[in-house]
C-alpha cells in the first residue's frame, strides 16, 4: 500500500490501552464499540458518568480501508479489521451444498470457494465476516444509512406497551444523531448538529457514467418518474419525514454515513471525539476510558441475598491481548492473553453485536437452561430466548448483459495500489472514493404489508454483487463481464425468524454455531417477494433502448435464457449480511423475550443489551442507522435510572 498507509488521518485514540484497562471500577462498563455501544459509551461519559468501553479488537482509525469511504470493499476483507464467521443459511444440508460460494478449508489450511472442493477439504459454511475493531460494523460496511419504516418502530411500542418507541419519538433520536448534508438546514425530520454525517452522491458520479444513465432513465420511466430528470431523482430524500414516506417508490439518492469529502464516519468517531476532548487547561474533559484488545468472556454477578432477588451484574471478566478470539484471522491458540476483571458501580451494558452478545450472555449463565447445563455452564438465569429469533434480510440479484460494456469517464481505480488515481482525487473530495453506490431503487412487492415498500435495490453497472466469500482462495471465483448490469436486491421486512445461535463449547474463544434457516416457516413469503423483485428488474432491462439495449443474456437468477426455476435459484443462492434479533426486546408475556423495553436483561439487575441483537425484527434494509438510534435511546433511558444505584 506504500504511500496509502502514510495518509494523515485522525490520530490514534490517545486513551486506548493496548493491554486492557486493568482491575478498576467505573460507573458503567460497555462491552463493544459499534453503533450501539460506541454511541452509548460516548453519551454516558458526556453526561458526567465514568465509563469503561471494552473493545475486543484494536483501533484501525489510520487504516485507509476504514477511513476512505470508497475503499469499503477492502475493509470487509482486511485481516486487521475482520472476524471470520461461517454460518448456515438452511437446515437442509442438501440446499447448503448447492450454494455457489460455499467456503471450505483445504488440507493445507487455505480457502476454497465453490461446490467442487479438493479432496480432503472441510466444509466451513457460508462466509459471514464481522468487524473486530474500534467502531464495530460501522467501520467496514458500505455505509448504507437508511431508516426503517415507521411501522417497525411502532411494532416495538405495541408489543411492549412503551410509547417511547413510537416512530415520532424515535425520529427525535435520529435528529439528535444526524448531521445531514442533503436537504436544506431546518428541514423537519432531519438533524444538522449530530456526529453522524449522512450524505448522498454528488452529480459528478452520475455525470461520469454513460451507458448506466440509459438504464436509470428506463428505470425511472417504469417507476412512473420523468426519465429526463434522473439527476433530480438521485437527490430524493429517502429518509424524509413525509407522512407517506414508507409508500414512496422509485429512484432515490443513496444515503451513506460519510462526510462531504469522502471520509467514513462511524461509531469510532463518536468515541474519539469524547475520549480526546479536553478541558480548559488541556485536562481530560470526560471520564471515558477505552480498552482495546480486551475480549470480554463473561459478566460477573453478585450473589442474591435471597431467592426473591435477581442476580445483579457487577462487572466483567476479559482477556487482554490481541487476536484471542478464534474468529480473528490472526488467531493463534498458543496466545492466551491475560485474564482481567473490571467492575461497575451502576450497570454493565453488553453491545457485542448479534453474534457475540448472546454468546457473552450464555457464557455468563444466561440462556436456555438445557443448553447451558450440557456445556457445564452454571445457570444464573434460565432465559430460553437468548440466541433464538435470529433474522436477516435476504439478498439476491437480478442481472443481465447489455449490448455495450458499461464504462465511466472518471479515473480507473486500483484500490490502493501505488499511483491510484482515485486516491489522488479523494484527497480533493472528488472521484469514486468520495461516492457510494450509484443509485437506490425502492419498490413494493405483491406481498408487502400495508403497501409499504419492501424491495431495496442497489445499482451496480459493469458487474454483479453476489454476496461474501474470502478474498484469498486456492481457486479463482468467476466474475462477470463488463457489459453486466446488476440490480442487487435487499428484501426488507423478511418474515423468517427461526434462526438460532448456539454455543459449541464453554470456551469463549470458540465461535458459535449459527443457522439462519432462511425461507422456513413464515419466511416462505419472502421467496414470492424476491421473485417479484426479479420480475421488475427484467421489465426494466426489456425496456432499455439501443444502443445499450437489448439485454440479451441473463446473469441472475438464470444463466443465459430465462428458463430456470426462479424461486429455486433464490432459495439456494440468496445471501445476507445484516444479522439481528438474538437478544430480542419483547412483551412481558413472551417467554422468548430476552429484554424489556428499556434494554434490561430479564431476570437480572444492572445488565442491559444495546445493539442490533435487541431488535424484535430486522429494521429496514440496513440496520446500522437504527442501531445508532438504539444507542441514542438507550443513553436516555439509562441516564434516567442513573441516580437509583
Amino acid at each position: 500500500m506504500g504511500k496509502l498507509w502514510r495518509l494523515t488521518f485522525l490520530a490514534l485514540l490517545s486513551v486506548v490501552t493496548a493491554t486492557g484497562a486493568g482491575k478498576d471500577t467505573y460507573d458503567y462498563i460497555v462491552v463493544g464499540s459499534g453503533p450501539g455501544g460506541g454511541t452509548l459509551a460516548a453519551n454516558l461519559a458526556k453526561a458526567g458518568e465514568s465509563v469503561l468501553l471494552l473493545e475486543a479488537g484494536d483501533d484501525q482509525g489510520e487504516n485507509p480501508a476504514e477511513k476512505v469511504a470508497g475503499l469499503f470493499p477492502l475493509a470487509g476483507g482486511d485481516p486487521l479489521m475482520r472476524w471470520d464467521f461461517f454460518v448456515k443459511y438452511h437446515s437442509d444440508d442438501a440446499i447448503t451444498r448447492r450454494y455457489e460460494h460455499l467456503t471450505w478449508r483445504t488440507t493445507d489450511g487455505q480457502f476454497y470457494v465453490g461446490t467442487s472442493p479438493p479432496a480432503g477439504a472441510t466444509q466451513l459454511g457460508v462466509y459471514y465476516p464481522r468487524a473486530g475493531t474500534l467502531g464495530g460494523c460501522s467501520t467496514h460496511n458500505a455505509m448504507c444509512a437508511t431508516l426503517p419504516s415507521n411501522s417497525e418502530w411502532q411494532h416495538i411500542a405495541d408489543i411492549t406497551g412503551d410509547d417511547s418507541w413510537s416512530a415520532k419519538n424515535m425520529r427525535k433520536h435520529f435528529i439528535n444523531l444526524e448531521n445531514d448534508h442533503l436537504v436544506p438546514k431546518g428541514t423537519p425530520g432531519h438533524g444538522f448538529n449530530g456526529f453522524l454525517d449522512i450524505s448522498v452522491n454528488t452529480d459528478e458520479f452520475l455525470q461520469n457514467q454513460t451507458e448506466a444513465i440509459e438504464v436509470l432513465k428506463a428505470t425511472a420511466k417504469i417507476m412512473g418518474q420523468d426519465p429526463n430528470k434522473v439527476f433530480q431523482h438521485l437527490q430524493r430524500d429517502m429518509n424524509s419525514d413525509d407522512p407517506d414516506r414508507d409508500q414512496q417508490t422509485g429512484l432515490f439518492g443513496f444515503p451513506a454515513h460519510r462526510d462531504l469529502v469522502g471520509n467514513r464516519v462511524s461509531a469510532r468517531d463518536a468515541v474519539v471525539q469524547v475520549a480526546n476532548a479536553q478541558g480548559p487547561r488541556g485536562s481530560k474533559k470526560y471520564a471515558l476510558t477505552v480498552g482495546v484488545n480486551s475480549f470480554v468472556t463473561k459478566v460477573l454477578f453478585d450473589k442474591p441475598k435471597s431467592n426473591r432477588d435477581d442476580p445483579r451484574a457487577t462487572g466483567v471478566e476479559y482477556i487482554a491481548g490481541q487476536s484471542v478470539y478464534s474468529a480473528d484471522p490472526r488467531y493463534n491458540s498458543s496466545s492466551q492473553g491475560t485474564k482481567k476483571q473490571a467492575f461497575a458501580r451502576k450497570e454493565v451494558i453488553v453491545s457485542g453485536g448479534t453474534f457475540n452478545s448472546p454468546q457473552i450472555l450464555m457464557l455468563s449463565g444466561i440462556g436456555p437452561k438445557a443448553d447451558l447445563t450440557k456445556l457445564n455452564i452454571p445457570v444464573v438465569v434460565d432465559l430460553p430466548g437468548v440466541g433464538t429469533n435470529l433474522q436477516d434480510n435476504t439478498e439476491f440479484g437480478v442481472a443481465a448483459g447489455a449490448s455495450l460494456n458499461f464504462t465511466s469517464k472518471g479515473p480507473v481505480c486500483t484500490y490502493g495500489a501505488p499511483g491510484d488515481p482515485c486516491l489522488a482525487a479523494w484527497h480533493q473530495g472528488k472521484g469514486p472514493y468520495a461516492q457510494g453506490p450509484l443509485a437506490a431503487l425502492l419498490a413494493t412487492s405483491s406481498v408487502a404489508v400495508n403497501n409499504e415498500r419492501d424491495l431495496f435495490y442497489m445499482v451496480f453497472p459493469g458487474g454483479t454483487f453476489r454476496g461474501y466469500w474470502p478474498g484469498t482462495t486456492v481457486n479463482q471465483v468467476p466474475g462477470d463481464a463488463p457489459n453486466t448490469f446488476d440490480f442487487s436486491l435487499v428484501k426488507m421486512g423478511s418474515k423468517g425468524n427461526l434462526g438460532t445461535l448456539k454455543l459449541v463449547s464453554n470456551d469463549p474463544r470458540d465461535t458459535p454455531e449459527i443457522n439462519f434457516r432462511f425461507f422456513e416457516g413464515g419466511g416462505q413469503v419472502d421467496l414470492q417477494a424476491i421473485e417479484d423483485g426479479v420480475t421488475l428488474g427484467r421489465k426494466i432491462y426489456d425496456s432499455v433502448p439501443g444502443p445499450v439495449g437489448p439485454f440479451t443474456k441473463e446473469v441472475l437468477p438464470c444463466t443465459g435464457a430465462r428458463n430456470c426455476d426462479v424461486q429455486d435459484e433464490i432459495k439456494t443462492q440468496a445471501w445476507s449480511h445484516h444479522a439481528t434479533s438474538t437478544c430480542a426486546i419483547g412483551a412481558d408475556s413472551d417467554p422468548k423475550a430476552v429484554l424489556d423495553s428499556k434494554f434490561r436483561v430479564r431476570g437480572t439487575r444492572g445488565l442491559r443489551v444495546v445493539d442490533a441483537s435487541a431488535f424484535p425484527k430486522t429494521p429496514g434494509a440496513f440496520p446500522v442507522v437504527p442501531t445508532f438510534m438504539l444507542g441514542m435511546k438507550a443513553s436516555e433511558v439509562i441516564l434516567q435510572d442513573s441516580k437509583k444505584w
